[in-house]
């Protein structure tokens, strides 16, 4: 299925929308890992990146685990833990990120590090200060 990059860039748009709105990040997952793709794009082989896809609500997880995914479970994490524990991971990784991709796998593929800033500039002062303690608490070395 064709889609154009306006109706793509929508998709991520809700995404962001509605993660920062509800705190929680839906995606699959198995004994092999989440949900994965391959990308368009290519590392310095030329061998295909990977693109972990993500939702932002439960019943677009489930769509695409019925479609493509069906060994794969929903899962929900908090946006605490994507912001600062996958999407850093990922980058370091050289993974991309796929929010709300369609049933027919189709959407953007995403830098994780521009992902994470582009949902921190959505989140609101009070949400940013949360995540900021939250973190300091967690690296904290004081007992």
């Amino acid at each position: 299925m064709i889609r154009n990059t306006a109706d793509c860039q929508a998709d991520v748009d809700r995404f962001v929308q509605r993660v920062t709105q509800h705190e929680i990040v839906w995606y699959l997952d198995s004994n092999s890992g989440a949900a994965s793709c391959e990308s368009d794009e290519e590392d310095d082989e030329g061998e295909p990146l990977t693109v972990l896809l993500f939702f932002s609500d439960e019943a677009y997880a489930k769509r695409c685990q019925k479609a493509h995914f069906p060994d794969h479970e929903v899962q929900s994490m908090s946006l605490f833990d994507f912001l600062f524990r996958w999407l850093p991971g990922m980058s370091g990784d050289g993974v991309l990120a796929g929010a709300n991709w369609n049933q027919d796998l189709v959407g953007l593929e995403l830098d994780p590090f521009k992902l994470r800033k582009t949902i921190e500039a959505a989140l609101t002062p009070e949400q940013a200060a949360a995540h900021v303690a939250t973190y300091r608490r967690l690296t904290s070395s004081q007992p």
